[in-house]
């Protein structure tokens, strides 16, 4: 059974390579290889899932197990399962060859589209059904001739006392792709840092199931998509961008920032670093300068964050895309929400070609790092930065080791020693670099190094983070002290920013309280301020590639933080999505609205009609892969003309 599988998955694998050249040209044969070894790894993970019962019932080691009748049954699973699998591959080639990646939670919309998807089989592919035809049909007789065989050669003999276990272990093995550690998922397929190798490493079926398991597709057609295109334009091309073609309606590149604008980042200088600090579950009013803007009495616990607001942006109403550290990291990286019903970051999404961070970088001379306090698997984060563009990836193993002090009893690393090898990594690099380091001190259960930092006594957990957020505020400033000391400040974009909140805010109890982040941003040249626009994560892309001028082409569903006008910040929570902005806010379930609140009666039908355009936009654009292509020509120099106006 195993071995039939194989087979059939190899081929597909070989096949896909011939019947898309113009998509794996790059690889040549020696990718190919690389691939096809690779993917058994994926391939035996989706085997031992559909072949599990089988396996497990032809093992038991009764009577009843060795009879003719119970072998036949269990081994005609098997080839239902191969047949399935078989179709599954050869509708995967032609959707590939459609949208460029591998078929996924998308399977799932068309259970109310069946007859669609019966008239699509007997028409525009009618040569892969007679395909699946042919094989299940020439599959039956090759089956049954080596059902025969088996039984001539082990019919009637019972499988040993031992087996059950044997093939648990083995099945365990298997379906997780690894002795230790997370189970492999569809991001692991692409840590070779190659989109190409990483799809044909990749086959459908795995795609399918891991995608699909704790995700739905829901109907998002609201409007007339042109009408949905141009409200999300609106809101986030500015001006001067130049855009892609019309299949990429938000794929764009921006000039480079002149000297004469206001907050200009020094664009005749040396390219600046770009720092990124993701501070695990910050709430923004755990921070003084941002509860001195909503004038709220101070906690005293951030002096070191306040000091460094006095030079740079704040951003007292910024908000976080998610709840979750997987929507922060999306966001950050690649100005992409997690959106209803569709795959997060490391669990599928990854598959629709989108404009990493990194990847801009690099494509611009930067040398890129990405540090985690955790784990290196945690949140699957050494597959995700090689995907994204990163060159070195550390976790808190390797600060461990090159810091030479323990971790926290529980989660990860300390702050201080994850900010110190940050240092260290950025004064190993040669300018210009783009870093980005992603905390754990702040994360539940709240520890510090000592009592020291016990502003609070520890009797209740609010009290437990209130320190841990004045510990990691601590270890901040040792931060910023090394930077300057070292020389590499003062041409260094910083964002210091949350992935999302702890939980506990002390916020007015509305939606958006439940994503209220601090975000602060220094750089070369930028102007002191406080901005008290709305704004949020997917800006942040837009916002860095303005500040650095990197010159790629580049997607994200936000603007930059210096275009000027007024913006909103687009959150979910799940399946519930929400639309925050001057005006008023409103919640959806993509079916109905569940609340809303706005200044004026007639602006809350506005502000839903912009939370539904950005929904419908960014599920069909990830769905159909059009969110981004690198190689995609831009308009011509003008285009920014005609620009749909606010």
């Amino acid at each position: 059974m195993v071995l039939a599988h194989l087979c059939v998955y190899a081929s597909a694998r070989v096949a896909l390579f011939y019947a898309w050249p113009e998509q794996f040209a790059e690889l040549g044969l020696a990718g190919l290889g690389r691939a096809l070894i690779a993917g058994v790894r994926f391939d035996l993970s989706i085997i031992a899932i559909g072949l599990a019962p089988a396996w497990v019932a032809l093992a038991l080691p009764w009577r009843f197990a060795a009879s003719a009748r119970w072998r036949d049954a269990w081994g005609w699973w098997g080839f239902a399962v191969l047949v399935l699998a078989a179709g599954l591959l050869i509708a995967d080639a032609c959707y590939f060859g459609l949208v460029q990646r591998h078929i996924g939670v998308e399977l799932a919309a068309l259970e109310d589209d069946v007859d669609l998807l019966i008239g699509m089989a007997l028409r525009e592919y009618l040569a892969a059904t007679l395909g699946i035809v042919v094989f299940a049909a020439a599959g039956f007789f090759a089956w049954r001739r080596a059902m025969r065989w088996d039984a001539r050669r082990h019919g009637g003999a019972l499988a040993p006392l031992w087996a059950p276990l044997a093939l648990g272990l083995a099945l365990l093995v298997a379906i997780r792709g690894n002795v230790s550690g997370k189970p492999i998922g569809v991001v692991n397929a692409f840590e070779s840092g190659s989109l190409a190798e990483g799809y044909l490493t990749l086959n459908g079926p795995f795609s399918v199931w891991h995608s699909s398991r704790n995700a739905k597709p829901k109907a998002v057609e609201y409007m007339p998509w042109s009408e949905a295109i141009a409200l999300v334009q609106r809101e986030v091309l500015a001006p001067s961008e130049r855009l892609a073609d019309a299949t990429l309606p938000v794929q764009r590149a921006r000039p480079a920032r002149s000297s004469a604008e206001p907050n200009s980042s020094a664009p005749n200088g040396p390219k600046p670093n770009v720092v990124i600090l993701l501070l695990e579950s910050w709430d923004a009013l755990a921070v003084d300068s941002i509860r001195a803007a909503h004038r709220l009495p101070p906690l005293g616990l951030t002096p070191r964050f306040d000091a460094l607001a006095k030079d740079g942006v704040l951003f007292p109403r910024f908000y976080a895309s998610g709840q979750r550290s997987m929507d922060g990291l999306s966001a950050v990286l690649c100005g992409f929400p997690t959106l209803p019903g569709m795959p997060y970051i490391g669990r599928g999404m990854e598959q629709s070609r989108l404009a990493f961070l990194g990847e801009l970088a690099r494509a611009d001379g930067y040398a890129t790092f990405f540090l985690q306090g955790s784990k290196r698997s945690s949140f699957r984060g050494n597959a995700i930065a090689a995907l994204a563009g990163f060159d070195v990836y550390e976790g808190m193993e390797d600060i461990v080791e090159h810091q030479a002090r323990e971790p926290m009893a529980d989660w990860g690393s300390w702050d201080d020693d994850a900010f110190a090898e940050t240092a260290r990594l950025a004064t190993a690099h040669d300018s210009p670099f783009l870093g980005l380091a992603f905390t754990t001190s702040t994360h539940p259960p709240f520890q510090v190094p000592g009592p020291e930092f016990e502003r609070y006594p520890p009797d209740e957990q609010r009290h437990r983070y209130w320190n841990s957020i004045h510990y990691a505020d601590w270890s901040l400033g040792r931060f910023f002290e090394r930077a300057k000391r070292e020389g590499w400040f003062a041409n260094t974009v910083f964002v210091l920013v949350a992935d999302h909140t702890s939980g506990m805010s002390e916020g007015d109890g509305s939606p958006a309280s439940l994503h209220h982040i601090p975000c602060l941003i220094l750089a070369p040249g930028l102007q002191p301020a406080i901005d008290s626009r709305i704004s949020s994560q997917l800006d942040l892309v837009p916002t860095l590639v303005d500040l650095a001028g990197f010159t790629r082409p580049y997607a994200a569903f936000g603007r930059s933080l210096f275009e000027p006008g007024e913006r909103g910040a687009w959150c979910i929570r799940g399946n519930v999505v929400l639309r925050v902005e001057d005006g008023g806010w409103v919640v959806h379930n993509t079916k109905a609205r569940l609340e809303a609140k706005a200044t004026e009666p007639a602006d809350v039908d506005a502000i839903e009609r912009r939370l539904l355009s950005f929904v419908q936009v960014a599920t069909l654009l990830l769905r159909r892969n059009e969110v981004y292509r690198p190689d995609a020509a831009l308009t011509p120099s003008d285009a920014g003309a005609s620009m749909p106006s606010r």
